[in-house]
């Protein structure tokens, strides 16, 4: 549930209101271990973070009824929390976000498991700070013409970290380029 906290902290908080959004994320990933819960999902064959996206939504419309009768409003119509595109996106940005995070945690712990922590160094240095192999490599203990084979592993490793997050949601494998491609673009500014 890790990975969908803070997307849907910053998903709630778009709506504006003076609910504590963290008590209702909380409460709302502690329902995802009751099976129930899992099976609406199932049915509904939508992956799992979009349903949950909605499922948050209505916990919070919920508790903002709760309380307005708590205080003796009426229900009235709940028409401020459509949600809007700045949600939709406030959520997928962070969510992009945090899967990569998750996927990069894995990634680094596998290679470290293998005792070849050093590649996900220079993949780091390599493919994100923009340092030459013969620069990085080197100081590493790896050859620089070991170099290029050593990040493809670690972009392999991550890459199947990222399909298990997509496949564990039910998205299909046929799907799962278009779906990392989409989630990468909301990183964009």
């Amino acid at each position: 549930t890790a990975i969908y906290r803070e997307p849907l902290v910053r998903y709630l908080q778009t709506f504006g209101v003076r609910l504590e959004v963290e008590d209702v994320v909380q409460d709302l990933c502690a329902r995802i271990l009751d099976p129930s819960f899992l099976d609406e999902w199932q049915r509904s064959e939508r992956p799992f973070r979009l349903w949950l996206r909605t499922a948050a939504r209505f916990e919070l419309m919920n508790r903002i009824r709760k309380e307005r009768r708590r205080m003796g409003a009426g229900d009235g119509a709940l028409a401020d929390l459509a949600e809007s595109d700045n949600a939709q996106t406030a959520f997928e940005r962070s969510y992009a976000a945090s899967l990569i995070r998750t996927a990069s945690d894995a990634t680094q712990r596998v290679l470290e498991s293998q005792g070849r922590g050093h590649e996900w160094t220079l993949f780091i240095e390599h493919s994100l700070q923009g340092k030459p192999y013969a620069e990085c490599a080197p100081p590493l203990g790896i050859p620089v013409d070991a170099a290029r084979h050593a990040t493809a592993r670690v972009r392999g490793l991550m890459l199947d970290a990222l399909r298990g997050v997509l496949s564990a949601e039910q998205v299909a494998e046929a799907d799962f380029e278009r779906e990392l491609m989409a989630l990468l673009s909301r990183l964009q500014p």
